[in-house]
Formats: structure tokens, C-alpha cells, sequence
């Protein structure tokens, strides 16, 4: 994994979160909403997004410096993220200071998040199940 999948990761992880949250929790019943989403015989998208959350929630809590998660968390996580001119600003800091502190979290992030596989990170659209005249079918 390098940096800009971590950053990836970090940008889209509202919207892993909020998936994980109405996938329902892992091998539990599934509601409606993603109860065809089935990926494959041995496994189900809500696998994938709470392990996502969860790999990305840990590596913030447990790998990161409280500097270095303000910095993350304001810019990536937060509803509304901030640029770094903007924390800088907030925590009274030089902006190199706060850059420096979000280059190496970035850096711990990617050693942090290099378990998640490339599969494990594609996450399809589900547009499609909003249209009234979409019907599910299965993959032969």
C-alpha cells in the first residue's frame, strides 16, 4: 500500500463507516438494503467495510501521536475537514510544523494499513439499487 491509497482510505472513510453501520455487524442478519450485495459464497461486502473502519480506526488510535491524530482526524475524518493551513491556524502552529506531523502519520498509516489487500479495499457502487427498475441477478 503507499500513500495515496492510504489517503484514499482516509478520504472515503466516512463513507466506509456509514456503510459498515447499515451492513448490520459481521456475520449478523443483514438488512435490506445490502442483502443481495452478496460478493462471493465464503463472504459479504459488511466484512470488508467494518474491517476497513476498524484497520483504519485502530491504525489512527493506536499507531498515530496525539499531534499527528488531531492533524488526520481534522483533515480526513472530521464532517468537516480542514486544510492543514486551517489546523495549523486552530493548534497555534507553524503550517511546516502541522505538514510534518500529517507527512509522517501518513507514513505510519501506510505500514499500519498495508494488511488490507487490494480486494479487500474495492467497494462498489450502489447506485443501481435505487432504481426502481434495477433487478438483482445472479452470477453464473
Amino acid at each position: 500500500m503507499n500513500h495515496d491509497q492510504v489517503t484514499e482510505l482516509l478520504k472515503n472513510y466516512r463513507s466506509y463507516r456509514y456503510a459498515a453501520k447499515n451492513c448490520g455487524e459481521p456475520e449478523g442478519r443483514l438488512p435490506v438494503l445490502y442483502s443481495e450485495r452478496r460478493r462471493n459464497l465464503n463472504g459479504w461486502d459488511q466484512d470488508r467495510y467494518h474491517r476497513i473502519v476498524n484497520m483504519i480506526t485502530g491504525a489512527v488510535e493506536d499507531v498515530l501521536s496525539d499531534d499527528q491524530r488531531t492533524v488526520i482526524s481534522r483533515k480526513y475524518l472530521d464532517r468537516n475537514t480542514l486544510t492543514l493551513s486551517e489546523i495549523a491556524d486552530i493548534l497555534h502552529k507553524d503550517r511546516t510544523t502541522v505538514s510534518r506531523w500529517h507527512t509522517e502519520a501518513i507514513r505510519r498509516l501506510t505500514i499500519a494499513l498495508q494488511p488490507l489487500s487490494a480486494d479487500e479495499r474495492e467497494i462498489n457502487n450502489v447506485d443501481h439499487m435505487f432504481d426502481p427498475t434495477w433487478k438483482h441477478v445472479e452470477t453464473a
